[in-house]
């Protein structure tokens, strides 16, 4: 009986130590969200005469992030950029290269170059989405005279999931924030990356796949297929495929030891334009259109959805319905779509279940006003999502039920810059959309 007792009272104790560990983490996440959201909020509303583009530079361990980002700190490029890294020290700055002038002024942590770029690693406690936003906030008191910066370059670590970063510089309160999201660079090992990537032909895959590897590329606006000068012309060959697979809209770059122009990553304009669709049509172009969907396995895919011209209404609701249902599996949305009754071109971009688009410029005369909706995902069903997208087209009886509910929902043009009318489509995808002028 003793023994019994003893033994029921060691087990109580563990149930209760791992009952009061959940609650403890459960409340300390709690809290960090908490800090996450108000560090967001403040910096959305620090509204600026400019706004300074942000571009993500992310990828796997070894596939050269360090590399590139050592080189935009040394080179001569006229820019004026600063760059957060979120590996401490793995930026190596030779002294010598320092401003001395200017670095008295610096806050703590922050290196001021001569070439007029700034370096700071994100030192402070918390997440690494936290941590950039601490440093954001910073370098926003020092943005004026001799510390001021044009560019802001943000290297996540070799395991991020950059998915938390880009949702909040592409939430919606971010419109009027000083800085917004330009893109995403992505480079990968072409020597080793095909170890973490599930491969259909290998039996160890399931062994060597790493989810964070395909997000990475499932993510990017372009992709820098680095150290190929290690690889033969067979694993290359591999390597494009599988890259391909997961992400057929980004713009690839070959190169060996990270020497990318630098033209070539910044000011892409990938979350406000349709300039995807170049490498979209290049990726058709060289495959069968069928495989431009082929599933990566079991994991994560590249669908592609086509069809004529879109009801508006029709495709919120469609929308809205696939953001409720699978936003933590929606990695990635690129949409440039023909919209019935309008004259512009509709242009969409999402991260998860942050979703906004704009009217752009007019079709051309010639020009099919077709519709192209690109999804990147975990275990996307290509015809249940064709069949969706085929219920907001334009056809004879098309439509869909929540057609007239969403309807009254949008409004009248206002004044806009050069044409180009946001329209806004997140949260619940029922917030105001606002349309040019109807084609007669």
């Amino acid at each position: 009986m003793e023994q019994s007792s003893a033994v029921l009272t060691v087990v109580g104790v563990i149930v209760a130590s791992f009952v009061l560990t959940q609650l403890l983490l459960a409340c300390l996440q709690r809290k960090r969200l908490q800090r996450i959201e108000e560090k967001s909020l403040k910096l959305c509303a620090k509204a600026g005469a400019r706004r300074v583009p942000i571009t993500v530079v992310t990828g796997f361990l070894g596939s050269g992030k360090t590399t590139l980002v050592n080189r935009v700190l040394t080179a001569d490029h006229g820019k004026r950029i600063v760059v957060i890294e979120n590996e401490l020290g793995s930026v190596s700055i030779d002294h010598s290269l320092i401003d001395e002038a200017r670095q008295k002024d610096a806050p703590h942590g922050v290196l001021v170059l001569k070439n007029g770029c700034m370096c700071c690693s994100g030192e402070s406690p918390g997440s690494e989405l936290e941590r950039v936003l601490d440093k954001l906030l910073e370098m926003l008191q020092v943005e004026q005279g001799a510390l001021a910066f044009d560019y802001v370059l943000i290297e996540t670590s070799g395991l991020a999931d950059v998915g938390p970063i880009l949702q909040v510089l592409w939430r919606h309160e971010m419109a009027d924030a000083p800085f917004f999201l330009d893109g995403v660079v992505t480079l990968v090992d072409a020597k080793h990356v095909m170890r973490h990537l599930r491969s259909t032909s290998s039996a160890l895959a399931l062994v060597r796949r790493r989810p964070e590897a395909e997000k990475q590329l499932a993510l990017a606006d372009r992709i820098v297929l680095n150290k190929t000068d290690l690889a033969t012309a067979a694993e290359l060959e591999e390597v494009r495929a599988a890259v391909r697979a997961v992400n057929a809209t980004a713009g690839l770059l070959v190169a060996e030891r990270a020497e990318v122009p630098l033209d070539q990553l910044l000011d892409l304009g990938a979350f406000s334009s349709a300039r995807w669709e170049a490498a979209h049509e290049e990726e058709a172009a060289l495959r069968q259109p069928a495989l431009l969907t082929a599933v990566h396995g079991a994991s994560v895919s590249c669908v592609c959805l086509q069809g004529a011209a879109v009801v508006l209404p029709a495709l919120q609701g469609w929308l809205q319905r696939l953001v409720d249902a699978r936003h933590e599996d929606l990695f990635r949305v690129k949409g440039l779509l023909a919209v019935r009754g309008y004259d512009q071109r509709f242009v969409l971009h999402g991260v998860h279940a942050q979703l906004q688009g704009h009217f752009d410029r007019p079709w051309r005369e010639g020009e099919e006003r077709a519709s192209t909706l690109v999804l990147i995902g975990n275990r996307l069903d290509q015809l249940e999502l064709q069949r969706g997208f085929d219920g907001c087209l334009d056809t004879t009886g098309g439509g869909c039920e929540d057609c007239d509910e969403l309807g009254g929902d949008v409004a009248q043009p206002g004044e806009h810059a050069e044409g180009e009318v946001p329209a806004t489509l997140g949260g619940g995808l029922r917030r105001r959309v606002e349309q040019p002028t109807k084609s007669r």
